[in-house]
């Protein structure tokens, strides 16, 4: 938090002030204690060097109030003390051999007005805990009751509080449940699409290809007639070209080589062969006979076909 005053707790991430500025006003967690003590005695134990606060012989019981080791001779002493002997001594190694080692190390509470009188009654009224003799004194109008009473009660408030809380976080569970199983339906349906979108892009791109092929064929087609006829016409052309010149130089070299009398004689067959070669036609050529082109007319609408050719479909479950 921005405000140095303030702690966010851990676990449910609010903000609290810190009493008096200082992590010193928090009050003491007792469950951390009890841990750090039981972590403490459980090695000290194991090295053996839990020693008597009285001698140095080695501790073999926990006074709970003190929270102090001794052997069995001081233990035995500090029971029979005026002083001490309403106090709680347990065996070291029961501690640490139980399972409700953090109950047996619980310290009992006494009144703060009488030191020697152990707290069992709650006063509703002031909100506190307090002994007999405070009960029939300053509490004696007010509504007391058993800390067992009070225990069970509080108990019971906090049992139908964690049923409360056990039935969200079986809903929450069974909603993260759900967002996981949605989540793996999710990446199978995007695999599934992909696929898809995959395949009908392959038929798009094999049937382009065929189509390729064909329109080449065409065109391969095309031209091949194409040539054939142009490759006729030439041959035609050709052949008359020919002729022509063969006439004119018949007629040039009869006209140099031949006499007179020559040319005369010959007359008719020349004009006819001069005749015949004025006939031939040189304007029933075409070139070529067909044109061959490509046009993208439908271009424009085949792309707006493979635009739309697939939807995705937005459905909630």
């Amino acid at each position: 938090p921005k405000n140095p005053e303030q702690l966010r707790c851990p676990v449910c991430r609010r903000e609290a002030s810190i009493p008096g500025g200082t992590v010193l006003g928090f009050k003491t967690n007792l469950r951390q204690m009890k841990l750090l003590q039981m972590v403490k005695l459980r090695g000290e134990h194991k090295e053996g060097n839990v020693q008597c606060i009285g001698c140095a012989e080695l501790a073999r019981c926990h006074c709970i109030e003190c929270q102090e080791n001794y052997c069995q001779k001081h233990a035995d002493f500090h029971d029979r003390s005026r002083a001490t002997c309403d106090h709680h001594l347990v065996v070291i190694e029961d501690i640490l051999e139980s399972h409700q080692a953090f109950q047996m190390l619980h310290k009992r509470h006494y009144c703060l007005s009488h030191p020697k009188e152990l707290v069992s009654l709650f006063c509703s009224d002031c909100e506190k805990a307090v002994c007999p003799r405070c009960a029939i004194g300053f509490h004696k109008s007010h509504d007391v009751t058993s800390i067992e009473e009070v225990y069970e009660h509080i108990k019971v408030k906090m049992e139908e509080l964690k049923k409360k809380t056990e039935s969200k976080i079986y809903s929450l569970k069974q909603s993260i449940v759900k967002i996981k199983n949605a989540e793996r339906e999710s990446d199978v349906e995007s695999l599934t699409a992909k696929r898809k979108i995959q395949e009908m892009t392959e038929r798009c791109i094999n049937y382009l290809k065929e189509r390729e092929l064909e329109l080449v064929k065409q065109v391969n087609q095309r031209c091949s007639c194409n040539d054939d006829v142009m490759k006729i016409q030439l041959t035609q052309i050709e052949e008359n070209l020919t002729n022509l010149k063969e006439g004119q130089d018949f007629i040039s070299a009869a006209f140099a080589n031949w006499t007179e009398a020559e040319i005369v004689a010959i007359e008719d067959q020349m004009m006819g062969k001069l005749d015949e070669l004025a006939e031939i036609e040189t304007h029933k050529y075409t070139y070529p006979v067909s044109r061959t082109e490509f046009v993208d007319e439908g271009l424009t609408g085949l792309t707006d076909v493979i635009r739309h050719l697939e939807v995705l479909s937005r459905r909630r479950g």
